[in-house]
C-alpha cells in the first residue's frame, strides 16, 4: 500500500466524527429541540464508551472499540481492526492488527507496525494534528445536525435492545442519521459519502477514559511519513 493512501486511511479514521455546515429545505423544528437536547445531555455527559465501523467500499473496512471522553477536549484510547477490502493485507502489514489510536485534546496518535517503523528512523506512532476548530465529540457531530436545513424524523426504531427517536440530516454532502434514547442521549451515529460509511454506537455514558502521550522518539507527524513510491 502507498504511503499516500495511509495518509488518507489514518485522516478518515481519526476524524469520522467531524461535520460541516449544510443547505437545503426548512428543518423541522420538533426535530432540531430533540437534537439539541440530546446535544446538551451528551456534552454534560463527558464521555463514553464507543464502537465505531468505517468501510470505504472495496478498498477497506475497519472496527474499532474503546472509551472517549470530551470534558477538556477528546480524550481517550481505540483498539482499531481490519476487518475487510483489497487493502486489508498490506494495511494489516503497516499497521498492525489489531492497531492502537490514542486521542488527546491536540492530535490522535496511531500506533503502526515494526514494518512500517523500519522506514520511518525507527518510529511506530503517526501524529495527526486535530483540525483547527474542530470538535471530534458525539457533541459536536450533534451541533453541527442542529444547524441542518433538511433534519427531520424519521421515526422510532430499537437499537441494540434501546427503543429510540430516529433524526436524519445532510451537511456538506454527507448524509447523517442519529438514534437518540428516552434519556436524550446518542445511541448510535451514521455518516455516509460516496462510498464510504461510518457507523458509531455509544453507551455507558460518564465511562472513564484515559490516553497516554507517546514517546517523542518514536513518533512521526503524519504531514513527514516518508512516502514508498
Amino acid at each position: 500500500m502507498a504511503y499516500a493512501y495511509l495518509r488518507r486511511w489514518l485522516g478518515v479514521t481519526a476524524a469520522c466524527g467531524l461535520l460541516a455546515g449544510c443547505g437545503g429545505p426548512a428543518p423541522d423544528q420538533d426535530a432540531v429541540d430533540a437534537v439539541r437536547r440530546a446535544q446538551e445531555e451528551v456534552t454534560a455527559a463527558g464521555s463514553a464508551r464507543v464502537e465505531a465501523t468505517m468501510d470505504t467500499g472495496d478498498r477497506l473496512a475497519s472496527h474499532s472499540a474503546g472509551t472517549l471522553s470530551w470534558s477538556d477536549g477528546v480524550r481517550g484510547t481505540l483498539t482499531v481492526r481490519v476487518t475487510g477490502g483489497d487493502m486489508a493485507a498490506s494495511t494489516r502489514a503497516l499497521g498492525g492488527d489489531p492497531s492502537q489510536t490514542r486521542f488527546l485534546p491536540d492530535a490522535s496518535y496511531t500506533r503502526m507496525s515494526d514494518t512500517f517503523a523500519a522506514s520511518q528512523g525507527g518510529r511506530h506512532w503517526v501524529r495527526r494534528p486535530h483540525d483547527a476548530g474542530s470538535d471530534l465529540s458525539p457533541a459536536g457531530a450533534l451541533r453541527t445536525l442542529v444547524a441542518a436545513k433538511d433534519l427531520r424524523r424519521v421515526g422510532e426504531e430499537t437499537v441494540r435492545g434501546t427503543r429510540t427517536g430516529h433524526y436524519r440530516g445532510s451537511s456538506d454532502g454527507q448524509h447523517i442519521d442519529v438514534w437518540i434514547d428516552a434519556r436524550h442521549l446518542l445511541v448510535r451515529r451514521t455518516q455516509r459519502s460516496g462510498d464510504f460509511t461510518s457507523t458509531v454506537h455509544y453507551r455507558d455514558y460518564g465511562a472513564p477514559a484515559a490516553a497516554e502521550r507517546p514517546p517523542l522518539r518514536d513518533t512521526v507527524d503524519l504531514r513527514d511519513v516518508a512516502d514508498d513510491e
